[in-house]
């Protein structure tokens, strides 16, 4: 069992007589607390919770079980006499019915029943706890030379009012990029709490903006100024905590510094620790140093490209450290008619060889309209333009699930937004800010700049 007791606990306000003074027809009388009237520790134990799950044949099913949450740590807060879960426990759990395990002073453990009144407590009392439940300790008062109760507690037991693996969204309708701008095609990226986007107003015509996020808020845009021309912006990414990306064969950052003398570079794919790789216009794979020297170079696979519109994620491989494992996702330009699966490579760093899965329904990822993968809450998810469903990974994008329990978009009939009415057959972008305790969002940026955020319940910001 775990207590959080805050910091500097009233300890010499505990150890010593606290006085109140009251007013009633200008006479004071003055009520002392006992010493010895405090709560130590407080846990609740096993509960019955509503699982949700599919049957057999593949159909919604539920069905209750109890599960043990003695190990959810309860803060004491002496001062104010409050006792609270900081971590909220799932939407689904029963608090109607509640065991508790209290521990205090030497003093008798007191609850305020539903009626008011003051009923002895004992640890096979099953208490309500929908609402806060009011605890006292009898202690004896020397000074009144009997039995009283010491200031009562409040005790809240946190409940999520979301299912925590549920999307909460968030629609920011009036931060438009400029007035009449608009993104024929667009990338965001993301790095240190802002978001930058590059688009293409007209063919050739670039324009980049950045806006600051922070835990879920969204600031305006602001336009990014860059001397630097002919900008494939579907090269741009983030690497060494700068924006980089490619322009006439050549790596720069956005401090227009051009970085290493490459020239035949094509898209940049992804980070692999302190290397970038870089698609080339010889279907070469190269590592990239921080000084844009040649660390490595690698055939891709004959007949395929990665240009333009790509989606990637690298990681280190779960069996070394030392190693990275990249994941490439690209629409499938449809030659035949069974065509309909998008494109995934793979590669381990430590291989001069890259493989493409061999597209088996149902398992694959279906070929989507601008397709998107990104890493999130541990798994790979796919989406296209459509914004339909969700498809996860958890085997490094070989096999794809549909989601359909609550890794799900809005409809606008059930949440009076759609992401598919948002994007309005324009382009659009989408990125992960991932900042622990400061939220978890996946970001959609529309046409004119116009966004729309959603985070799981359990990966919002935390206070």
């Amino acid at each position: 069992m775990k207590i959080r007791i805050l910091p500097a606990l009233v300890a010499g306000v505990m150890a010593t007589t606290a006085f109140l003074s009251s007013c009633l027809k200008s006479d004071y009388a003055e009520i002392e607390y006992p010493v010895e009237s405090s709560i130590k520790a407080f846990s609740i134990g096993t509960l019955h919770q509503t699982i949700h799950g599919k049957d057999s044949e593949g159909n919604d099913s539920f069905y209750v079980d109890t599960i043990s949450y003695a190990h959810v740590p309860f803060t004491i807060d002496q001062i104010n006499r409050k006792i609270y879960n900081k971590d909220s426990l799932p939407k689904e759990v029963d608090v109607t019915k509640v065991l508790a395990s209290i521990s205090a002073d030497n003093g008798a453990i007191y609850y305020v029943n539903k009626n008011g009144k003051d009923s002895l407590w004992t640890s096979a009392d099953s208490l309500d706890f929908t609402n806060e439940v009011t605890f006292k300790v009898m202690a004896y008062s020397e000074l009144q030379n009997k039995f009283v109760f010491g200031k009562p507690y409040t005790v809240k037991v946190n409940v999520h009012k979301l299912n925590p693996d549920s999307l909460v969204w968030k629609h920011f309708g009036d931060k438009k990029f400029a007035e009449g701008v608009t993104f024929t095609e667009q990338k965001a990226v993301y790095m240190n709490d802002y978001i930058y986007v590059f688009g293409e107003t007209a063919k050739g015509n670039v324009k980049i903006y950045k806006a600051n996020v922070n835990r879920g808020s969204f600031t305006s845009w602001e336009e990014v100024s860059t001397s630097i021309t002919s900008i494939d912006i579907n090269s741009a990414i983030v690497y060494n905590n700068e924006v980089h990306f490619i322009a006439g064969g050549k790596l720069y950052n956005l401090k227009d510094n051009q970085i290493g003398s490459e020239t035949n570079l094509s898209n940049l794919i992804s980070v692999n620790g302190d290397k970038l790789l870089a698609y080339t216009t010889g279907n070469k794979i190269v590592s990239l140093n921080s000084d844009g020297t040649k660390a490595k170079e690698t055939d891709f696979i004959e007949g395929k490209n990665l240009n333009g519109r790509i989606s990637a994620v690298s990681y280190t491989a779960e069996h070394n450290t030392s190693l990275w494992r990249t994941i490439v996702m690209k629409n499938r330009v449809k030659e035949v008619e069974s065509d309909t699966t998008a494109m995934v490579f793979n590669n381990i760093s430590s291989e001069d060889k890259w493989q493409e899965y061999t597209p088996i329904n149902p398992t694959t990822c279906p070929n989507q309209g601008n397709i998107s993968m990104i890493s999130y809450d541990g798994k790979l998810f796919a989406y296209g333009e459509e914004f339909d469903y969700f498809y996860s990974s958890t085997d490094n994008g070989l096999n794809w699930k549909k989601e359909e329990d609550y890794m799900i978009f809005p409809t606008a009939e059930e949440n009076n937004m759609s992401l598919k009415a948002y994007r309005n057959g324009g382009s659009y972008s989408t990125v992960v800010e991932d900042n622990g305790n400061k939220g978890s969002f996946i970001w959609f940026i529309w046409q004119d700049g116009t966004a729309t955020r959603t985070c799981l319940n359990r990966l919002m910001p935390k206070e």
